[in-house]
């Protein structure tokens, strides 16, 4: 079968309280700049919080631990700041946020020192009171911000009696990186677990000489979201705006892109045949060693008729480093596609993780002048 390949950009993704969240950028050597940002609330330990005489409390850190879950890209230093919200985040149970949505923050920066060069890799060993736990970015904040607290604590207790007026009080985290210019194929996109019991905020402090901690956690209970910025390549670009140079090569790119895929000649099948299998296979251009490798896995969608903009998906397939393409069975879409069941509507493929990750996909186009080209390939009987 004669296919048409080509890509379209999506813009409305939504990044609230997803699997992963993510932080860090990087200069992606086809696709452009990914630049990624969180933005969290946090929760009491517990309410009406007692630090007692604050006269004998020595803070000696006030650390954001972030439990990872994986990344995209290369390991190293990236340049972390942290600021106080100045709007809630969760006001509304449905408050929609997109990969373009933020809230304003203060201009302060709590990250002690003003800034910290972190060695970000999701493989890093932490060990934290000479226990190894599961793998965290840790980022110092200022420790005058936790003396604050305890003496707001103090002084307003009511401020501290619920969550909710707590919440009022301290509106959540901006978390960034300052990484300034990164030249191409340089830096890397880091996933967060914001629901793990370790992902939390910690004081670590003495009273009167006795070691203690008090936690403001980051959990289900908290709202967070990501505002992922994607400087898009001109050869991204020019997929969108020039369909037809999607035969050559096309792109999918999670937050932003899928790739879109046509089959006009399914109609033109005799409404008596069956399938016994339909083969679609997807060879990529990429390179075995290359740092931004195509996505683990990708899923086949079709566009929800009842629904436009809304997709129905129709399976999965996971990427052969092998064989380097995506391969998934149609029949079933395409069998009921034959017996006029469904519309013959594009396809639509995406990274698996398409609006919690920074996965992306070079495909080869049917008329690439590599040797593996885009194909569908069906078994069928007549009756």
């Amino acid at each position: 079968f004669s296919l048409l390949t080509y890509s379209i950009e999506e813009d409305s993704i939504s990044t609230k309280n997803n699997l992963a969240t993510l932080l860090g950028s990087y200069n992606d050597p086809t696709f452009g700049m990914v630049t990624a940002e969180i933005f969290t609330e946090v929760q009491l330990q517990a309410v009406a919080p007692n630090f007692g005489d604050l006269s004998t409390v020595v803070i000696d850190s006030f650390v954001l631990g972030m439990v990872y879950t994986g990344q995209y890209g290369k390991s190293g230093n990236q340049t972390i700041e942290v600021f106080e919200i100045d709007e809630p985040i969760g006001i509304h149970e449905d408050s929609s946020y997109y990969r373009f949505s933020s809230v304003s923050s203060g201009s302060t920066n709590l990250v002690l020192g003003g800034h910290e060069v972190l060695n970000m890799n999701s493989d890093n060993t932490t060990i934290i009171g000479g226990t190894e736990v599961p793998s965290q970015l840790r980022i110092h904040l200022d420790t005058n911000k936790a003396r604050s607290i305890m003496e707001d604590a103090q002084a307003f207790p009511t401020t501290f009696a619920t969550q909710d007026a707590f919440n009022e009080y301290f509106k959540g985290l901006h978390i960034k990186t300052a990484n300034g210019p990164q030249s191409s194929g340089q830096g890397g996109v880091f996933y967060f677990n914001m629901k793990a019991s370790s992902t939390k905020l910690t004081m670590y402090y003495r009273q009167a000489g006795v070691s203690k901690t008090y936690d403001f956690y980051i959990n289900s209970a908290t709202d967070h979201f990501n505002k992922v910025d994607i400087a898009v390549s001109s050869t991204v670009q020019n997929t969108f705006n020039n369909p037809t140079t999607g035969a050559t090569k096309f792109f999918a790119q999670a937050m932003i892109s899928r790739g879109v895929i046509e089959i006009p000649g399914i109609v033109d099948v005799p409404k008596n045949t069956v399938l016994h299998s339909a083969v679609m296979t997807l060879p990529v251009a990429h390179q075995t060693g290359f740092d931004y490798a195509p996505a683990g896995a990708v899923t086949v969608l079709r566009e929800d008729p009842t629904s436009p903009g809304k997709y129905i998906a129709i399976g999965n397939a996971v990427y052969s480093s092998v064989n380097k393409n995506y391969s998934f069975d149609l029949r079933f879409h395409l069998q009921r596609v034959i017996t006029g069941e469904l519309e013959n509507t594009p396809l639509y493929i995406s990274p698996l993780f398409f609006n919690s990750s920074a996965d992306r996909i070079i495909f080869n186009g049917v008329e690439t002048p590599y040797k593996m080209k885009p194909s569908l390939r069906v078994v069928f009987s007549k009756f």
